[in-house]
């Protein structure tokens, strides 16, 4: 550990700390019952930015009385202007939720439990081990504390950017240790379902661990990239096409915000940093050097091995990949396409398992969306779907 770096979580908590059974891989099956978690009637959200406010959007949206409290007041009276909740003037709640930035999570903390406001908490940090030790060092309850994290966000902040729908059908990462009380774990979860997410068990390692690939590095990979564009000659940026926007979609994201969470799990971050770095390291090197069939073969490996790698991917939140077979059609950019689609599809009795994002053109009136079937059926809806006038084909 370098002087002046902080204890790593696995330094200060080993693995008997964590909770038997708790550990569940990120994408597994949700773990609760929604009939054997505690109602939350009041809840306090701390913190009035985007995560906080969309909390608060989401649970009054369900009947919930919730609280405000954020050290920019102009953010709570906006937040309140929404119907995301009203001030916080020392209401006894069920439950706290902790939104503020990384580095006030654990302060924030003390002084909730100082106050004994709250029967348990909950914060919505995107890393969750150095909070857990800083908890640690200032001596708060980690009885009555799940930490936990929803991955939900958009590249604005404030709570002008917040909505009630954040969370729905997103990941909610519920992160208890060994002292977590089951009350804690309990409520967590029922916020999380509250919200419209689904709450899937974890640990802080392995989940600091996995945003550091998910989240933390494809942060810096787009901001990265789109800094490039600051060497490139202003007559050339028209050519940037829809990939690079995509790509880059990131870089747009708040600065202080960011660097506080990449600072807060720097270990993991800069693990896989290194590792990029010596895989386009190795591909330049390639480029530079290497003979035609070589540069062909590199790169056809690194295209090969991130289409495997998308396709790992869940559609659904907090469900593992299956292997649907995947079937691509275009629609022209009119009323009724989709909804002519789905009942010719219906006609057949061919069952949609999920449903791709529609991708639209823009250089026709068209797009495409995708659809997962049985992949025993995937080719045959292909032809039937081409027979019926349709552009399809069968996504590999």
């Amino acid at each position: 550990m370098s002087p002046g770096e902080p204890p790593t979580a696995a330094g200060r908590f080993s693995p008997p700390y964590v909770r038997p059974g708790v550990e569940a891989a990120a994408g597994g099956s949700p773990a609760w019952d929604p009939a054997h978690l505690p109602e939350l009637r009041r809840v306090a959200v701390v913190g009035s930015g985007l995560i906080g406010t969309s909390i608060g959007l989401a649970l009054s949206g369900r009947g919930v009385e919730v609280f405000l409290r954020d050290s920019d007041g102009a953010q709570v009276k906006l937040a309140e202007a929404m119907g995301a909740g009203r001030p916080w003037q020392g209401e006894r709640v069920d439950h706290a939720v902790i939104a503020t930035p990384l580095p006030t999570v654990a302060a924030e903390l003390r002084d909730l439990q100082r106050g004994g406001l709250a029967t348990t908490v909950s914060d919505a940090g995107s890393v969750k081990t150095r909070p857990l030790v800083e908890a640690v060092q200032l001596g708060c309850d980690l009885g009555a504390w799940c930490p936990a994290h929803p991955i939900a966000g958009r590249e604005r902040h404030g709570a002008v950017s917040a909505r009630a729908d954040l969370f729905a059908e997103r990941v909610w990462a519920v992160c208890p240790v060994a002292h977590t009380g089951a009350d804690a774990i309990a409520a967590t979860a029922a916020l999380a379902l509250a919200c419209g997410a689904t709450p899937v068990r974890t640990t802080p390692e392995r989940h600091d661990a996995a945003m550091a690939v998910l989240s933390h590095v494809p942060q810096l990979v787009a901001s990265v990239l789109a800094g490039s564009l600051l060497g490139l000659d202003s007559h050339d940026l028209p050519f940037a096409g829809q990939g690079f926007r995509d790509t880059t979609r990131l870089a747009d994201s708040d600065p202080v915000l960011w660097a506080s969470i990449i600072e807060g799990n720097r270990g993991p971050i800069a693990e896989r940093v290194r590792r990029l770095g010596r895989e386009f390291t190795h591909l330049a090197d390639v480029l530079a050097e290497g003979t035609r069939d070589e540069v062909v073969e590199a790169v056809t490996a690194a295209i090969h091995g991130g289409r495997h790698g998308r396709s790992l991917l869940p559609r659904k939140a907090g469900a593992r990949a299956l292997p649907w077979g995947w079937v691509g059609v275009v629609l022209d950019d009119r009323p009724g396409q989709l909804a002519a689609l789905f009942a010719v599809i219906g006609e057949w009795d061919v069952n949609i398992e999920d449903v791709g994002p529609f991708e639209h053109s823009l250089d026709a009136p068209a797009g495409i969306v995708e659809i997962a079937v049985d992949p025993d059926g995937a080719d045959g809806l292909v032809e039937r779907l081409t027979r019926a006038g349709w552009t399809a084909y069968r996504r590999s």
